[in-house]
């Protein structure tokens, strides 16, 4: 073994070593730098893209419902429009007109407790029945009843 100032003692070089392996890593950083720098901007500009196009369909319909609204102010403006909206939404008839029904009146259960407030519903519906078949008797007589028959009042 030699001394500390023995020239024949081989120290390794390392730095050989060291730069093989740098010059990759460099490369690959530089390279991930790079691409999220271009990646980053890139996808928010396609985002910025897709947004842009979502809110012009969404102006576009927006224009849509603004000039049909305008439409129908500038219908509901006019003499026809206002008569027609008179009759739609408040149920106004022409002098001449009459309503007819076009459906039946559904038949309800009349099975009702027989405490209050249903008694007074109750007695209002018997009396209401009983007026409807006074009625329809009455009418029956009038129009069909043989000779001689009496219409009880």
């Amino acid at each position: 073994m030699g001394s500390v100032s023995d020239p024949t003692i081989s120290v390794p070089v390392t730095r050989h070593r060291r730069g093989r392996w740098a010059t990759p890593l460099v490369l690959l950083l530089l390279a991930v730098i790079a691409a999220a720098l271009f990646t980053v901007p890139v996808g928010t500009w396609l985002e910025q893209r897709r947004i842009l196009e979502r809110r012009t369909r969404e102006y576009a319909m927006y224009e849509d419902t603004i000039e049909r609204l305008q439409n129908d102010i500038a219908y509901l403006q006019s003499p026809e429009g206002l008569r027609a909206a008179i009759r739609a939404q408040l149920g106004y008839l022409k002098p001449d007109e009459r309503r007819i029904p076009m459906m039946e009146v559904p038949e309800l259960s009349a099975d009702m407790p027989d405490r209050w407030p249903y008694t007074v519903v109750s007695g209002m519906m018997l009396v209401r029945t009983l007026q409807r078949a006074q009625s329809e008797a009455a009418t029956t007589t009038v129009s069909g009843g043989a000779a001689g028959t009496t219409v009880a009042p």
